[in-house]
Order: C-alpha cells, then structure tokens, then sequence
C-alpha cells in the first residue's frame, strides 16, 4: 500500500501545483474583530466536531460576521448535513483532490478569514486551504505546510477542534495593525 499512496500522493502534489500555478488572490493580515466573512473547514467525520463547529460559527454570527462551513466526510454514504456543507470521498479524485461544484464555489468565496480546522492530516481539506481565495488562512503548524496557512497555530500535539477554535480565536483576537 505504501508504493499506491506514494503514487497518489505524487499525483496530487502535481494537481496542486497546476492550481497554485493559476492562482491569483492577495493576502492581507486580518484580525478577528475586523473580519465580515468567515469561513470554517473541518473533518466532519466525527459527529462532535460538527457541534463545535457549529457553536462557533453561531458565535461569529453573534458578532455580525457572515460564516460559511465545509466538512468533509470520510466515507461514501453522508453527503448533506443540515447548515453544513459536505464533500465525501465520493467527490474526491482518486489521488484525494476535491471534485465538487461546492467545494469549487467556497475555494473561490474571498473570506476576509479562514479557519483551516483540520488538526489532523487531510489532503482534501489541505487542498481547498490552499487554494482559498480567503485573505487571510488559519491552520495548525506543521513545518512543512507554511505554504498552505497564513498564520499557523501550534497546537502541542492536542488534535481536538475545539482546542485549535480557541488557540485561533485567542491569537486573532491579539493582531493589532495600522488600518492606515
């Protein structure tokens, strides 16, 4: 299995590049309090992180701020979750690129903020954090992803959603800038 998922893996690698090539979006430094539109991507997969994340995303409403939710779900059957949107491997290529008109129309959404709430690895989710037309991208650290994340947040090896939803939020809230 490992010669297959290096197969998979190189012919991902090389779908991104071909997207990364085309891209054109520009970054800028956004703070939490400033953010209008938001959007949240997660693993949906486990049930409790869809009741984090949506406790989340009620909060930023709360503060006026639109949100939009994308979850993946690793399996073949569950493809709609009520206020969530959801891809499953049933929309993935088969070297793990998302393949959906949703997934398309949030990557082209220009949030002012993205929180990348993948903890663990999850090329799909990696792929669409990427390529976000968001200006400003939240995710957990890993060294050799500076390239997917604006602002990476260390999580000391805590995997829970819930844990990177409040690190972020902690940080974001800390960004001061000249609005100038």
């Amino acid at each position: 299995m490992k010669i297959w998922d290096d197969i998979k893996l190189f012919f991902y690698k090389r779908a991104l590049a071909e997207q990364l090539k085309n891209l054109k979006c520009s970054r800028k430094v956004t703070n939490l309090e400033d953010a209008k539109s938001v959007g949240v991507i997660y693993d949906s997969t486990n049930p409790d992180n869809d009741i984090i994340v949506t406790k989340f995303s009620e909060e930023l409403r709360k503060q006026g701020k639109t949100v939009q939710l994308m979850g993946y779900v690793h399996d073949t059957k569950i493809d709609h979750k009520a206020d969530i949107t959801v891809f499953n491997k049933n929309n993935l290529s088969w070297y793990m690129v998302p393949k959906d008109a949703r997934v398309d129309k949030f990557v082209s959404e220009p949030f002012d903020l993205l929180f990348a709430a993948n903890t663990s690895k999850n090329l799909p989710l990696e792929f669409i954090a990427r390529l976000s037309k968001a200006k400003w991208r939240v995710g957990p650290f890993d060294a050799q992803k500076t390239d997917c994340y604006d602002l990476m947040v260390n999580t000391s090896g805590k995997t829970e959603v819930n844990y990177f939803l409040q690190q972020a939020t902690h940080f974001l809230k800390q960004i001061r800038y000249d609005s100038k």
